[in-house]
């Protein structure tokens, strides 16, 4: 029944309530006119009541508590989604991490207490909607990151807020694919010079073999020329095979076989040295072409043996991956050399190509992942690498 019909029925009510009241009181009806009275009173009350209650505006709807607190949680839920590390800079240049990468990059739950100073330069410096670049030293070395900046104004002071996306992959990219192009060019050209020097060198001190005795110190200069030109052409040659590292065919690999092998290869190749391996923390398997990594490995293990007596090799979990710690006993790696040990053609060593680090890393770059110095005294190179 609706509204008006209702209001009907209360009038009609009322209207018949008192008609009833007034002939019981003309014919003497006393308790009936009394008992009308008071049900007219009644429905008269009631009328008033709802049209009162019409008249009043209903309450409001109540405010859901906690509203705003589950929307951040849901933003800052979202932002944890972010793989490029946010961060916050605000008017007292205080960096504040904004979601997990962050967090995780510079080591903070939110307020940086010791941030690197070149990103507090760079994010100041930076126009908002345009890229800039900034290094960053971290735990696990220098890496390159691009910065995107915009500014945020509200009734809190002014808060500038950065996203950092890692070009490091693509920097290393571009620098690999350059070493490659810059050895297959000297490559090419060396080998090209110094093939018909160390043949025709061979052959003039075969034909003074025989000759009299005051050309002896000519047939052994002319010897010279050409052991040293073959030792060249083996150089040359052992450069060639970084610009000619093929793209890795990645699949699973055991590690614990693959690290058994490399064990026993280098009992019998350095048999003064003594390995020891850790993998009790290991990973069963990693995605990796089993003989780059092979190579990979035993580089860094043959660069510490050639220095040092103690040699050992810790493989772990990381948050995204695996991490391969090679460490010595060694003498060490001076500051003024921690620049270029990853650089070809640089050695230390009297016998040494400079090829070993250089072929490691790229290698472990190759795979998604890097080589680094981990420690210089005593020395210790850490490799990457992703799951």
């Amino acid at each position: 029944m609706g509204s008006n019909a209702r209001a009907l029925v209360r009038a009609g009510a009322l209207f018949a309530a008192g008609i009833v009241a007034a002939l019981g009181w003309v014919n003497g009806l006393y308790a009936t006119a009394t008992l009308a009275v008071i049900a007219a009173l009644w429905i008269g009350a009631a009328a008033h009541h709802v049209a009162r209650r019409r008249a009043s505006p209903p309450p409001p709807s109540p405010i859901p508590v906690g509203d705003d607190a589950r929307e951040r949680r849901r933003l800052a839920a979202y932002l944890d989604l972010s793989p490029a590390p946010l961060v916050a800079l605000d008017a007292r240049d205080r960096l504040h991490a904004v979601n997990r990468a962050a967090r995780r990059l510079l080591g903070a739950d939110d307020l940086v207490t010791h941030p690197p100073s070149a990103l507090i330069d760079a994010i100041g410096a930076a126009v908002p909607g345009r890229a800039a670049s900034v290094r960053i030293d971290t735990e696990r070395g220098t890496h390159s990151f691009a910065i995107l900046t915009t500014d945020l104004t509200g009734s809190e002071m002014a808060t500038r807020v950065a996203a950092l996306i890692d070009i490091d992959s693509e920097m290393k990219a571009v620098e690999a694919q350059a070493l490659r192009d810059l050895l297959q060019v000297l490559s090419h050209e060396i080998t090209n010079t110094l093939t018909p020097i160390a043949s025709l060198a061979r052959t003039a001190a075969q034909m003074l073999v025989d000759g009299d005795a005051a050309h002896a110190a000519v047939h052994d200069a002319v010897e010279t020329v050409a052991r040293r030109a073959e030792a060249l052409h083996r150089f040359v040659d052992a450069y060639r095979s970084m610009a000619r590292l093929p793209v890795p065919t990645l699949a699973p690999v055991q590690l614990a076989p693959l690290v058994a092998d490399i064990a026993r290869l280098f009992d019998t190749r350095w048999p003064a040295a003594t390995l020891s391996c850790d993998l009790r923390a290991a990973p069963a398997t990693v995605r990796a072409d089993a003989d780059q990594l092979t190579a990979a490995i035993w580089a860094l293990l043959q660069n510490a043996a050639e220095v040092a007596v103690t040699v050992s090799l810790d493989i772990r979990p990381t948050a995204g991956g695996v991490e391969f710690m090679v460490g010595d006993d060694g003498p060490g790696i001076l500051d003024a050399n921690t620049g270029a040990i990853f650089q070809p053609f640089f050695t230390t060593k009297a016998e040494g190509s400079g090829v070993g680090l250089a072929l490691a890393r790229q290698i472990f770059r190759a795979h998604h992942g890097d080589l680094v110095l981990f420690s210089a005294r005593p020395a210790e190179f850490l490799a990457t690498l992703p799951i």
